[in-house]
């Protein structure tokens, strides 16, 4: 099993669509222990990420599970593996030294030159001068950190830099989302701007892989490989996504991140367990509303299966508008970008997508470095 805990809900920063809801709440030793004695249940191997509110704010808390985990390994055999997200702001030497001990990966939220448009310290100052040394220590440790970056209808025009900024940065995995907070006005100009935008990161995706340069970027990478998996695509999501539920601080466990503290979503407690029934029940209820049945990429969608929301005693699946819109738009262009990789017989892009020992070998070689 892999779960997610959110060690705290706090955080140092107060980035403009954050969904965490900002608190004191922080998760106990005796919490984090028993999530992660529940995650071995039925598995040889379990993982952990931990998450915020910004976690380096509970270090010594990491650094207490992951003895407590080790321990555990050297009595069963039993393996656990660890991530975590971090803004990188509190990020040091000593925690990196850590982190590459015990093969602790970390996601690196950073939104390039767009940073101080949102992700901003309490008293309203940017943190993106202070976190030009951060990125250069992490890579350090780990050339292949994964870059993370949200598009926001305000900083929308700048999203092609930023995946560039990354890029020069150093990181070779990067990741992208939209904020589709509906109190967001996401516009048909700004979406016209953000298609726009796909078009100079589809053009940077084949000059990266015709250069033979390792460059992973979603939605790139995702909707190509929806292409591939076709009807299992959304499956295998959904498998993973029943896998990976969510502890909350005070140790009750969520179907996910995005239900954190719903109580419909609420399936169990880290001291009694999951209710298996509960968290299927709710996992099933995540069907594609009517409207989408007819579409010719509801296959290939990274929302037709997710988003439920609770209405009026009802679960629905909820797309908004936007997603729907960003769908549409991103699969014919990265599907421009895959035929034209593929008709030019690009050894990479073959390699990449289409050996199945890649992950492994990409693996081994990003360790080894």
């Amino acid at each position: 099993m892999q779960l997610t805990l959110h060690v705290t809900n706090d955080c140092n920063l107060k980035c403009k669509y954050c969904f965490v809801p900002r608190n004191p709440d922080r998760m106990g030793r005796d919490v984090a222990f028993a999530a992660a004695k529940l995650g071995m249940e039925g598995t040889n191997t379990s993982g952990l990420l931990f998450y915020g509110g910004e976690p380096l704010l509970e270090r010594q808390l990491i650094y207490d599970v992951v003895d407590y985990t080790q321990a555990i390994k050297k009595k069963t055999g039993h393996t656990f593996f660890y991530k975590m997200t971090t803004n990188g702001t509190l990020l040091d030497e000593e925690f990196l030294e850590f982190a590459q001990d015990v093969n602790l990966t970390i996601g690196f939220s950073h939104d390039g030159p767009s940073q101080d448009a949102c992700r901003l310290f309490h008293n309203g100052e940017g943190s993106f001068n202070m976190l030009e040394d951060k990125i250069a220590l992490l890579l350090k440790y780990q050339p292949y950190a994964v870059g993370m970056s949200v598009i926001d209808p305000t900083t929308v025009h700048g999203a092609a830099d930023t995946v560039k900024f990354l890029f020069d940065k150093g990181f070779r995995y990067i990741s992208i989302n939209l904020n589709y907070d509906r109190a967001v006005p996401w516009t048909r100009e700004k979406l016209e701007v953000l298609r726009g935008e796909y078009v100079k990161m589809a053009q940077m995706y084949m000059d990266m892989t015709g250069a033979e340069e390792k460059f992973y970027l979603s939605p790139f990478d995702m909707k190509i490989l929806s292409h591939l998996k076709g009807e299992n695509y959304n499956a295998d999501r959904r498998r993973m996504a029943l896998n990976q539920p969510s502890v909350a601080p005070d140790g009750k466990i969520y179907l996910g991140s995005r239900y954190l503290n719903h109580p419909t979503f609420e399936i169990g407690d880290v001291f009694y367990g999951i209710n298996t029934e509960r968290q299927k029940f709710l996992h099933e209820q995540g069907t594609p509303p009517e409207v989408c049945m007819g579409c010719a990429i509801r296959t290939r969608c990274n929302y037709a299966y997710d988003n439920i929301v609770h209405e009026d005693d009802a679960f629905i699946t909820d797309i908004s508008p936007v997603q729907c819109a960003n769908e549409q738009m991103i699969t014919p262009i990265a599907d421009g970008v895959a035929e034209n990789l593929y008709k030019e017989r690009n050894a990479l892009f073959i390699h990449k997508h289409y050996n199945d020992l890649y992950p492994v070998m990409s693996l081994v070689e990003d360790r080894s470095i």
